[in-house]
C-alpha cells in the first residue's frame, strides 16, 4: 500500500489519508486509491481541510506548517517567524481542523497546542487549556466539534532506566465545551 508511512487522519468522505516519504496519498476504507499528492518536501502529519486543501506539517523542517492544494502547489505556509510572538514552535507531531478550516497544531517540544485562525485573520495564537501540572508534550490531537470535545495525548513522564531504557507515559486529556 503505502512507503515509509509517518502520519494517518480521516478526510470528511471517510476516506484514509496517509503521509509518506514526499507525498500524501488517499485511500477509500476499502483500500482503493483515491489520489496520490507529490511533493517537495516530506509530510509528518497531514489533514485535508473543508476547503479541500491540505495542511501538512514538515519532517525535515522542524515548526513549519504548509498548506497545499490537491495538485501538491505550496497556498500557504506557517514557520517559525508566524508563530514567533507567541513562541516558537519547533515539532508539529499532529494537526486538526475546525469547521471554519482553522488549523489546530500540537507542539510536542514547546508543550503547546496552537491555532491558525484561517477563517478570520491568519493570526496564530497559543491555546490556553485547564490542565493540572500543565500541558506536557502533547503529539496526537482529535477534534469533535459536533460535542464540543478536544482530545490531546501528552506524555507524562520520562523516566531513563539503569540500562538506558526510558519508560514514558502517556494519558488521554478530553476538553469538554471546547469551541473556537
Amino acid at each position: 500500500m503505502v512507503g515509509s508511512p509517518a502520519g494517518l487522519s480521516l478526510n470528511a468522505a471517510h476516506n484514509l489519508l496517509v503521509a509518506s516519504i514526499n507525498k500524501l496519498q488517499e485511500y477509500t476504507t476499502h483500500g482503493s486509491r483515491v489520489r496520490e499528492i507529490s511533493l517537495q518536501f516530506r509530510p509528518w502529519h497531514a489533514i485535508q481541510l473543508y476547503s479541500g486543501d491540505y495542511a501538512v506539517s514538515h519532517y525535515w523542517s522542524p515548526g513549519v506548517v504548509s498548506v497545499v492544494g490537491a495538485d501538491g502547489r505550496l497556498k500557504q505556509q506557517y514557520g517559525q517567524s508566524q508563530l514567533s510572538d507567541v513562541g516558537q514552535t519547533t515539532n508539529p507531531t499532529s494537526l486538526a481542523v475546525t469547521s471554519n478550516d482553522d488549523i489546530l497544531v500540537a507542539d510536542k517540544e514547546n508543550s503547546q497546542i496552537m491555532l491558525i485562525r484561517r477563517s478570520t485573520t491568519g493570526a496564530v495564537e497559543q491555546l490556553a487549556l485547564p490542565v493540572d501540572q500543565g500541558l506536557r508534550c502533547p503529539h496526537c490531537l482529535c477534534l469533535d466539534e459536533s460535542q464540543g470535545r478536544l482530545y490531546v495525548v501528552e506524555t507524562r513522564h520520562r523516566v531513563l532506566l539503569g540500562d538506558g531504557f526510558r519508560l514514558i507515559r502517556h494519558r488521554v486529556l478530553v476538553f469538554d465545551g471546547f469551541r473556537v
